[in-house]
């Protein structure tokens, strides 16, 4: 088995954002010469997601907004009181929608379904991000 490591590098421009990855990650898979396997794309901000979905500006604005829906920024919370900033809700979407996604290599492709993209989502920018990308499987010997 091989493995690969290697980042996405992104600099948001707002506070919140969605942005598409899917052609970064799938530079990376093929920069790596794997052609079977699969590949873990994660972000290790606490303020930011990773997930996947239908590549459309309208839902990437729903997403946005359900999150600020589910999870509003009260004063109330500890972490806004500390001395750690006031970025509560940040935290909160993040571990809502979740830091890593895993997705399929079949013949040197990722297998996304017909609608998929891998989304960056920031929750608490503008900030310069870096999303770990590791690719394991079988390089094709030709």
């Amino acid at each position: 088995m091989k493995v690969f490591t290697g980042a996405v590098r992104i600099k948001s421009t707002a506070k919140t954002e969605e942005v598409n990855i899917s052609s970064q990650v799938e530079a990376l898979l093929s920069e790596s010469g794997i052609t079977e396997g699969m590949v873990l794309v994660s972000t290790g901000h606490t303020t930011a997601s990773v997930h996947m979905s239908n590549p459309d500006r309208d839902l990437e604005a729903d997403f946005q907004d359900l999150m600020s829906e589910l999870v509003t920024n009260k004063p109330a919370y500890r972490h806004n009181k500390g001395d750690y900033g006031r970025n509560a809700d940040a935290h909160l979407k993040s571990v809502l929608a979740g830091n890593s996604v895993t997705i399929p290599v079949t013949k040197g492709r990722l297998a996304l379904g017909q609608w998929q993209v891998i989304y960056f989502s920031e929750f608490d920018g503008p900030r310069s991000r870096l999303i770990s990308v590791k690719v394991m499987g079988a390089a094709d010997n030709r």
